[in-house]
């Protein structure tokens, strides 16, 4: 071999080295690119559409959300419609490192409840508001790509392709021990590789069977933030939901006070 072929061999070597990425700089890269969840707080408009045994439900609905990597992911939901659902409204609060909590307003006991167990567990009326929690998932998504090192074990599991032309790389996320945030005993997901877009999502149960899968695609820009414009969560039983995003703004302000069990009852 010559010295010039030597020569760029060797610098061939090394930029295949540099362009080499772990699983979490693929992570901190697409925040640093897409802002997924740099933000502090969010306010969107969207659309809810659940499909389970064949019948399916539309709401619309105003969300805010405030977040903070180092705490908690707070996130209240106002229903706007349909006329059965309008004013009832959905408290969600994820602390960091252990598990989440709902609670709902309802119109018509106009009391406030804390949701939880299992729907054989839960009233009726709970068990129909629990259809509408798939917000819940997005939230999710916002915050495992918060995780550091300590919270999760992030693997770089290759690259492969995920639809119309794209190549992804497929990360697996781990959650520490400890880590008792959500009840997935791990994730994966994929980004695709020109853009850095998350682009599907898929979360294991506490058996570490396949639980949903999240496809989420129309990424459109507000100011230094991508949004997907429709995520749908597929579950494993059957169950359907796709979150339509018709309007968001980021970082506008929106007030501590939103996400307070005392505002949840106000039901004004």
């Amino acid at each position: 071999m010559t010295r010039t072929a030597l020569s760029l061999a060797v610098l061939l070597i090394t930029a295949a080295c540099a362009s080499a990425l772990t699983g979490p700089e693929v992570i901190a890269h697409a925040q640093a690119r897409n802002g997924f969840s740099t933000w502090h707080d969010r306010r969107t408009v969207v659309t809810l559409e659940n499909v389970e045994e064949g019948s399916g439900r539309t709401s619309d609905a105003e969300v805010y959300e405030k977040t903070d990597p180092h705490g908690e992911h707070r996130t209240l939901i106002e229903f706007v419609s349909p006329t059965d659902r309008k004013g009832t409204r959905l408290l969600h609060v994820s602390p960091r490192g252990s598990r989440d909590q709902w609670w709902s307003w309802l119109p018509g006991t106009r009391r406030v409840r804390k949701l939880g167990g299992t729907a054989g567990g839960l009233q009726r009326d709970e068990v129909f508001v629990g259809r509408d929690l798939s917000y819940g998932d997005l939230e999710l998504l916002v915050r495992i790509q918060q995780w550091s090192d300590a919270d999760a074990t992030t693997t770089l599991e290759g690259e492969e392709a995920c639809g119309d032309g794209q190549t992804c790389y497929r990360l697996a996320l781990v959650p520490a021990k400890g880590n008792d945030e959500f009840a997935c005993a791990r994730y994966r997901l994929w980004f695709s590789r020109d853009d850095l877009l998350l682009r599907r999502a898929e979360l294991y149960d506490p058996d570490d069977q396949l639980m949903k899968t999240i496809t989420c695609e129309g990424y459109f820009p507000s100011g230094h933030f991508m949004t997907a414009r429709s995520c749908s969560v597929a579950h494993v039983n059957g169950t359907r939901a796709t979150i339509t995003v018709r309007e968001v703004a980021y970082d506008a302000g929106v007030a501590d006070d939103l996400f307070t069990i005392g505002h949840l009852g106000d039901g004004n």
